[in-house]
């Protein structure tokens, strides 16, 4: 919706994502960060995640993902749909969507087994099996010419060139979730007709600005957008809110104030409440945003997950998975930034 920007600075993943945010929201807006140069990319290292998973390059070596067992990969598809590409997410293991760690040598055995010309797995959107995607080139398939190179850093996460078969409609670029692993899809749900999904979003966002102190006049004039989602979290979609500032961009580039709201909404007793917030009203050069990817069940047990894009202006862009539990939405997971391994940079990806 609203791209991260940094003059110079943008990562290889952050800008391939913000070109996918721009194409996602529809917007117009210029950007330096949309420029992929990542000549500081190896610098960004502030990616973790929820599951107790450890922060230290040693523990990745004592702890490095068996291979020999290939264990289904989550992974994401995304970018320019002429040329899609596709990075692992994490690795599901019994149940649970965990980091992966591996160390440089591992991450090249890593692409030889997943990354090989031909190797396909399932694209997902909505929640529903929706093609496949086929590698074309993986990494490391032409030795003396890695797909990608980052400056001062020698070892990288693998990226994969990928075909993609869907009769899924795609824009200029293209998001996915891809996976082998067998997935549920989403049960039945109340239906909701889209002027019903309007009206109940805008009460649910109405209600999350009047808490921020949002005026009515000024949530009028942000850019209104809303879906319903078959979770599974309650006999009921789960609702997907949010309100973007068309000006953000430009008025967080002058030290001006903005507003922006998300929010996910679950039906609880009879209405809808907000189950997840996420609010900006006032500067927005430090503030948290989010953006709705998709949803899966991801561990099997009947209620979808919701994936995010979260970032901050000029700053780190990660996925983020949201688990329902106890009528709210929480973070269970979140990715990684920085695909640079080299010890003096790297965290353990999707850390």
């Amino acid at each position: 919706m609203t791209q991260d920007t940094a003059a110079g600075s943008a990562t290889l993943l952050a800008g391939m994502r913000s070109v996918v945010r721009m194409a996602a929201a529809g917007a117009l807006w210029l950007a330096v960060g949309l420029t992929v140069t990542a000549t500081t990319g190896c610098d960004k290292t502030n990616a973790r995640t929820l599951d107790n998973d450890s922060s230290a390059m040693a523990s990745a070596a004592r702890h490095e993902l068996d291979l020999a067992k290939h264990p289904s990969i989550l992974f994401e598809v995304f970018g320019d749909r002429t040329n899609p590409q596709m990075v692992p997410v994490g690795v599901l293991e019994k149940g649970k969507l965990h980091a992966i760690h591996l160390s440089p040598a591992g991450w090249r055995s890593f692409d030889r087994i997943y990354n090989h010309p031909g190797a396909t797995y399932t694209l997902y959107q909505d929640g529903r099996a929706a093609g496949t995607a086929t590698v074309q080139q993986g990494m490391w398939s032409n030795p003396n010419a890695p797909l990608y190179t980052l400056p001062n850093c020698q070892s990288l996460i693998p990226l994969a060139a990928v075909s993609i078969a869907s009769k899924a409609q795609v824009g200029i670029t293209v998001e996915f979730l891809a996976t082998s692993a067998a997935l549920t899809q989403p049960p039945a749900a109340a239906p909701l007709t889209p002027s019903a999904v309007a009206s109940l979003s805008r009460e649910i966002g109405f209600r999350v600005a009047q808490s921020a102190h949002i005026p009515r006049s000024r949530l009028d004039s942000l850019d209104f957008h809303a879906e319903a989602l078959t979770t599974g979290a309650t006999q009921n979609p789960t609702l997907v809110v949010s309100y973007v500032d068309p000006n953000g961009e430009e008025a967080v580039s002058h030290g001006e104030e903005t507003s922006y709201l998300f929010a996910l909404a679950d039906k609880s007793g009879g209405a809808y409440t907000p189950s997840y917030t996420r609010v900006i009203n006032g500067s927005g050069a430090h503030g948290e945003y989010r953006r709705f990817v998709d949803h899966l069940d991801l561990d099997g047990d009947g209620v979808d997950e919701i994936i995010l894009e979260g970032w901050q202006n000029g700053g780190d862009t990660y996925l983020a998975v949201m688990r329902y539990s106890s009528g709210r939405w929480i973070e269970v997971f979140r990715g990684g930034t920085n695909w640079c391994l080299d010890a003096r940079h790297a965290s353990p990806f999707g850390r």
